[in-house]
């Protein structure tokens, strides 16, 4: 016969309160809204909303950044955020639901983010789509880049230019040292997003094109 698994008890609120205090101590920022971010990749999407909980110091629990265990083609993150949400808003999860969901996906899927973005839609998660990749978000913290690449590998070029990131690598670039400018990256991708009727108002659609500023500026206002 199996063990039955044992349900996780939800915390005391004395717990709570101490961790609430230990918090404001170290001048950790809890956010009115708990935000779950599932990114594409494992690597680069990650590491980068880690540094930028840690440069704003972010309080963990209010927002929580996953992968999406190597899963990648949209429909998949998308699930894997539908699954993650129904089970933090589960009564023995020990923690609070999720107040938005977001999936963070590469425009160089083409018609299969439509697709995704249907199921997203019909569960309250929202998209934030880069074309042609992510690190063309990466990118706009040093330029206001406005001509399109061939894929993704073209992107990366351009990020690895002796002006940017030279040594730039997927699964270790340390982006503390670039999250400092993640407001200056926010203004250019608003501005440099056109959606049109003639080319599709989606931003797969557009290269290229980030969303990722729509996230940013929902976690963290402009000039916070």
């Amino acid at each position: 016969m199996s063990k039955m698994k044992k349900l996780k008890k939800p915390l005391s609120k004395s717990t709570i309160r101490l961790n609430e205090q230990l918090r404001r101590k170290r001048g950790i920022r809890d956010l009115p809204k708990r935000f779950l971010i599932v990114c594409e990749d494992e690597t680069s999407a990650p590491r980068y909303f880690e540094a930028f909980k840690k440069h704003f110091k972010l309080d963990a629990t209010s927002v929580e950044v996953v992968g999406s265990g190597h899963r990648t083609q949209p429909i998949q993150v998308v699930k894997t955020a539908i699954k993650r949400q129904k089970e933090a808003a589960r009564p023995d999860s020990g923690t609070e639901p999720f107040d938005e969901v977001w999936c963070l996906i590469d425009g160089d899927y083409g018609d299969k983010v439509g697709i995704a973005r249907r199921s997203a839609s019909a569960n309250g998660i929202k998209l934030a789509v880069s074309t042609m990749c992510f690190e063309y978000w990466v990118l706009l913290h040093f330029e206001e880049y406005d001509k399109a690449s061939v894929d993704c590998d073209a992107v990366l070029h351009l990020l690895k230019d002796k002006k940017r990131i030279p040594t730039y690598d997927k699964g270790k670039y340390d982006f503390r040292e670039i999250v400092s400018k993640i407001h200056t990256a926010s203004t250019r991708a608003e501005k440099l997003r056109k959606p049109g009727i003639e080319r599709g108002d989606e931003p797969e659609n557009q290269n290229p094109c980030s969303e990722v500023y729509i996230l940013v500026n929902t976690i963290l206002p402009a000039g916070q």
